[in-house]
């Protein structure tokens, strides 16, 4: 009995041996070098023109409406007053949660040709904003909120991270469509 035992066992390390030897000849190979891998694959918004090493700036009077693109697909939204103007670019990282009660947003964006549409959720609605780049230094959107029924041109204006949010005022109402 001893010795049939010892021949399953054998029989069974044998069985696993091939096995492990035929799942790496026949499993999944290494890319090779000149394979794009998911560290490398082009972002959603690589190549619409569109800069990551800052944030844009749009303003209001004395209210300042900052967007920041991340290459993957993302854009975070936030808006305050003059007087918190230098600790908004803070709230502009790529983990940011968001809260709609504070203006502070991170949503997807989706681009169609050469258009940018993406939607933020504040509390009791919807706001979508649909624009452009229009160069290396400016994005323009037509922000339509479905709260109000109002539409504005927004053009924002890009800063270098490290640079305070301009001082100049950019508004302009849009009729309704």
């Amino acid at each position: 009995m001893n010795s049939s035992i010892k021949n399953i066992l054998v029989a069974i390390i044998a069985v696993l041996a091939i096995a492990l030897i035929a799942k790496s000849l026949l499993g999944p190979k290494a890319p090779a070098a000149d394979t794009p891998t998911a560290l490398t694959t082009k972002g959603a918004l690589e190549g619409t023109g569109l800069r990551f090493d800052g944030y844009y700036v749009h303003r209001v009077g004395d209210l300042f409406y900052l967007i920041r693109f991340f290459p993957e697909g993302r854009v975070v939204t936030v808006n305050g007053t003059k007087e918190v103007q230098k600790d908004l670019p803070a709230y502009l990282v790529r983990e940011t949660r968001g809260n709609p009660g504070l203006g502070l947003h991170n949503v997807p964006v989706t681009v169609k040709d050469d258009s940018l549409l993406f939607v933020t959720r504040p509390e009791k609605g919807e706001i979508e904003y649909r624009g452009a780049v229009v160069s290396g230094s400016m994005v323009r959107f037509i922000r339509h909120s479905h709260i109000t029924g109002t539409r504005q041109l927004m053009e924002y204006i890009f800063h270098l991270d490290g640079s305070p949010p301009s001082e100049e005022d950019s508004t302009q109402v849009v009729q309704p469509a």
